[in-house]
């Protein structure tokens, strides 16, 4: 009796021994692996892209590590341009952040931040957009170029065609510009209000004269034997596209949103360094994903047709600060004297109100 009291003992102190050491381990477990979304079970960062040469630089921080960097995991929804503002306004149920050109931000969130007590904001700029334009497939459209500008007479044969452009985009406020800069007045004219897509499949098979074009149809438009009509780049403007997600979302997940800007900015910096050797991933992905099939070539015209910085320090200086290059405050002023005009709101809208990312030892 007394050896079966005696081993009863030792089999209780094995057991609680074990525990201590499985408790031990596991603790050194989580301290080893915090912050980890993998193991810590942090949901993933619902991003919000479309298959187009810009946005498609993201899809190579996975195969540079920059989830792990910055201890942040992302997962990428691929989805029509038109479908991203929409996405994010779900604040969460679909996506978490996206992307958004200055001038449809500042037109369609009016209406979509008027419906509650929590909007969607534009926190960072990802890229500026240079290369918007018109194409033609007819031969009697006559090019603008910079220095025709303020050609009242070349301005006036223009609008004298069938053009296509969807309302409150970057290409309509071209049109505005144009308009404006020899005193016609837009809003006689006969605008066709058409997706970039359906403007271009009008255009090239004679229902327009001009459509509104990005650098996927500008693309599109050169291989069918089409031309370039005017680019924004012609008069001077540009559209920033930059990060937006509901203010809720920004809020819950601030580090991760900061690390998703950073990432960015690595994924640029990679890609434009090198496009000879740096452009693999960015090219299957379209290839999979675009209705424009780039060559290495075509990508290499398509991105230089944009401007992107390469750490938060460019974005800075180029973007955000108003001595910029490419002054969000400016352009956005632009757009607010835009949609008055326009009649798109009856109020002047303020810029977006840019946040200060952490840099840490990013830089």
């Amino acid at each position: 009796m007394k050896n079966l009291a005696s081993k009863q003992r030792l089999v209780i102190l094995s057991s609680i021994l074990a525990v201590f050491i499985l408790a031990a381990c596991s603790q050194k477990l989580v301290q080893q692996n915090s912050g980890n979304p993998a193991i810590t079970g942090e949901a993933p960062l619902r991003v919000a892209i479309a298959p187009y040469q810009d946005m498609a630089i993201l899809v190579n921080a996975k195969s540079l590590g920059l989830e792990k960097k910055y201890d942040t995991k992302l997962e990428l929804f691929t989805m029509p341009w038109e479908d991203i503002i929409p996405a994010v306004a779900s604040a969460g149920k679909t996506v978490d952040v996206g992307f958004a050109s200055l001038a449809d931000y500042m037109c369609k969130t009016e209406n979509l931040n008027s419906q509650g007590d929590d909007p969607i904001l534009y926190i960072f700029p990802a890229y500026v957009f240079r290369g918007g334009g018109f194409i033609t497939f007819n031969p009697k459209v006559a090019e603008i170029k910079t220095k025709d500008i303020n050609d009242v007479a070349l301005i006036r044969k223009f609008f004298s065609y069938r053009i296509g452009v969807q309302k409150n985009s970057c290409c309509h406020m071209l049109l505005y510009l144009l308009a404006h800069n020899v005193g016609i007045n837009f809003a006689t004219l006969p605008i066709v209000d058409t997706t970039l897509n359906d403007g271009y499949l009008a255009a090239e098979n004679g229902s327009l004269d001009a459509a509104a074009a990005g650098l996927t149809q500008r693309t599109e438009a050169l291989k069918h034997h089409g031309r370039v009509v005017v680019t924004m780049d012609n008069a001077g403007l540009v559209d920033i596209a930059g990060f937006i997600c509901k203010e809720s979302i920004y809020k819950k997940r601030k580090k991760n949103i900061e690390a998703l800007i950073k990432m960015w900015c690595d994924c640029a910096s990679y890609v434009l360094c090198d496009l000879n050797h740096h452009s693999a991933a960015s090219l299957a992905y379209l290839k999979a994903n675009s209705s424009t099939k780039y060559t290495l070539d075509e990508l290499k015209t398509a991105l230089a047709q944009e401007y992107f910085p390469v750490s938060i320090t460019a974005a800075e200086r180029d973007i955000i600060s108003s001595k910029g290059k490419y002054s969000i405050e400016r352009i956005s002023k632009l757009c607010g004297e835009y949609l008055i005009d326009t009649g798109a709101t009856k109020t002047v809208r303020p810029g977006p109100e840019i946040i200060t990312v952490n840099k840490g030892q990013y830089e």
